[in-house]
């Protein structure tokens, strides 16, 4: 009997023990869940900023958005950094009015990255009322840098086609 007691209560205390540790997890599981739901969101309004900042001309808003070492691929192949952006926007002559739509994101994110995919549908509307549709598949990369997300990767590529195929043509 002088054994049983001590080990009823080592049950009972490790049971009780149990619960409170999964409490815990189930609370931190909620606080993740939590956290990536803000920074959904704050990458997603990056990437909106972005664009306003874009179609704006807004070279300083890009410049905050982006790091200097921020890589833009673009659908042609070419990649530039943020200081050549900035000058291609700057020399680029032609710079017609548009209206964007941006949809389908798509969100993974850690405590460091983020990878962001979304469909970015762009309308240019050009001299004597003709307009051009320039559809685009996007995937951002994002890295937390001094608890602030920033893209450091983006790259985009025309949609042309609705199916892939791996024939040469």
């Amino acid at each position: 009997m002088k054994y049983i007691l001590p080990f009823i209560a080592l049950i009972m205390f490790s049971c009780s023990n149990q619960s409170k540790k999964t409490k815990i997890i189930a609370e931190s599981s909620n606080e993740l869940i939590s956290t990536k739901n803000k920074d959904s969101t704050a990458v997603t309004n990056i990437v909106s900023d972005f664009f306003q900042a874009f179609d704006d001309r807004d070279l300083d808003k890009m410049e905050q958005i982006l790091t200097p070492a921020s890589k833009i691929i673009h659908n042609n192949g070419v990649t530039t950094d943020t200081k050549e952006m900035i000058e291609v926007i700057k020399e680029t002559k032609n710079w017609y009015p548009r209206k964007r739509k941006l949809s389908e994101f798509e969100f993974d994110a850690d405590d460091t990255f983020a990878i962001v995919g979304v469909v970015n549908e762009v309308t240019f509307s050009l001299p004597e009322d003709k307009e051009v549709y320039e559809p685009y598949n996007e995937t951002w990369i994002f890295k937390k840098i001094n608890n602030k997300w920033h893209p450091v990767r983006i790259h985009y590529s025309k949609i042309v086609r609705e199916k892939h195929t791996e024939e040469v043509e």
